[in-house]
Formats: structure tokens, sequence, C-alpha cells
């Protein structure tokens, strides 16, 4: 990142934050997603082993869980990410507007 101006690198930085947590949140799904699927297992077995229900709830977990991953592997993240950035350049020049600062000073920040 030597060759990144300061502005630059914190931009890069953040980008790299949030996806990290994002990976952090995705594979806390899947845990989760995991656990809580094991869990419906055994009581289903224990309670009422002649009749599997356990995978009915799982299967609409499952579905909200490749949803997570089409947003988060797929062209979603990207395209959040740049709505963001331009919504923030966009508020940068109201904001710089308002005090009667050029709009292109503001657009260097980021």
């Amino acid at each position: 990142m030597a060759d990144l101006s300061t502005a630059d690198e914190d931009v890069a930085f953040r980008r790299a934050t949030e996806r990290i947590r994002a990976r952090i949140g995705f594979a806390a799904h899947v845990g989760v997603f995991l656990a809580i699927g094991l869990l419906l297992l055994v009581l289903n077995l224990a309670t009422t082993p002649e009749s599997l229900w356990f995978f009915w709830p799982m299967l609409f977990w499952l579905i909200a869980l490749a949803a997570h991953v089409a947003v988060l592997f797929g062209p979603g993240m990207r395209a959040i990410e740049g709505w963001r950035d331009r919504e923030y350049r966009r508020e940068i020049e109201r904001m710089s507007a308002r005090r009667g600062v050029g709009s292109d000073d503001a657009g260097k920040a980021v």
C-alpha cells in the first residue's frame, strides 16, 4: 500500500475491515446453523422418530444462508460498497456546498 495516498489507505483499510467482519459474521451464521440443525435433529429423534420434521425449518434457514452467501461473495457486496461510496461523496458535496467549499475538494477525501 506504499503507493496509495493516506485517504486511499484509509478507505482500503475500512473496506478490508468490513469484509473481514462480514466473513466472520458468515462463519458465525454457518456455526449457528449447524448447531441448531443438530439440536433440532436430536429433538426430532427424541420426540417423534417416526416422522422427520427437523429438515423443514433447516431448509428455510438454508435459503437464508444461501442469500447471505450471495450477498457476501457475489456481486452484491461490491454493489453495496459502490452505492455507499457514491452516497458518501454526495453527502460530502452537500455539506461542502453549505459551507461554501468547492465540491472538488470534497471528492478527494474518498
